[in-house]
């Protein structure tokens, strides 16, 4: 996959087939669990996210960035009343025509949907306890993609020194200049870290080697970083 540019819409299509799946085979109690990641959400509120979504976009109104707060909440909120069965019905229909329009998009398709779609079903695995999938397929490989890319960008113009970030099978260099520290880890724990699911304190008990770990904490999310310990329930 190393070099090839990977389609959006065949990520988003991939990982929604995984997850989709997943909330199939979840039961009530299941689907009214607490998100640790997302305080403010069951696992059933999760799926309606990603579902609105995608409805949204069949709909006809495009999703613009990043959408606040608010109106990521308001997705949630009109669906509230539904079951999580309900749910994925509606998910079944709007969930593979938004992997259609993206891969028609080609180029110019933006990757939040698939970054999106990854990072919550690892919320959702985390929540319940459920193996995450080894290869996140190509959604995660996007995310992967950007982490590299992007993490990093500007830190020279803050002060921020250089960090040598070591991955089972790769590394690089964060930010310009000789790397003043290292951070070893993983892909899925610094996708998570960058997407904002860990907070201070469990940044700061990371592998990180020959550094003071402070100089960098402020710097490694693109969101978040969550305001308390992001603690996933045991695996069955």
């Amino acid at each position: 996959m190393a070099g090839e540019r990977i389609d959006v819409g065949r990520a988003y299509a991939e990982a929604y087939e995984r997850f989709s799946a997943l909330g199939q085979s979840l039961d009530d109690e299941q689907a009214a669990a607490a998100v640790p990641a997302l305080p403010r959400w069951t696992v059933k509120d999760t799926f309606a996210h990603v579902t609105a979504l995608a409805t949204q976009v069949v709909d006809g109104t495009p999703i613009e960035g990043v959408p606040s707060e608010d109106r990521t909440q308001a997705g949630v909120d009109a669906r509230a009343a539904l079951t999580l069965a309900e749910v994925l019905d509606e998910w079944s229909r709007s969930g593979p025509a938004f992997a259609a329009s993206l891969s028609e998009q080609g180029r110019a398709a933006s990757p939040n949907a698939a970054i999106d779609i990854w990072a919550h079903e690892v919320d959702v695995r985390g929540a319940l306890g459920i193996e995450v999938p080894t290869d996140g397929g190509d959604a995660e490989a996007i995310l992967h993609s950007i982490v590299r890319r992007f993490l990093g960008v500007g830190w020279a113009a803050q002060g921020i020194p250089a960090l040598r970030v070591v991955l089972p099978g790769e590394e690089w260099v964060a930010g310009e200049g000789e790397p003043a520290g290292a951070l070893r880890s993983d892909r899925l724990e610094i996708g998570r870290v960058f997407l904002g699911r860990r907070s201070p304190a469990q940044m700061a008990a990371l592998g990180w080697e020959d550094c003071d770990p402070s100089a960098w904490l402020g710097s490694l999310c693109v969101f978040g970083p969550a305001d308390v310990d992001v603690v996933d329930s045991p695996r069955a």
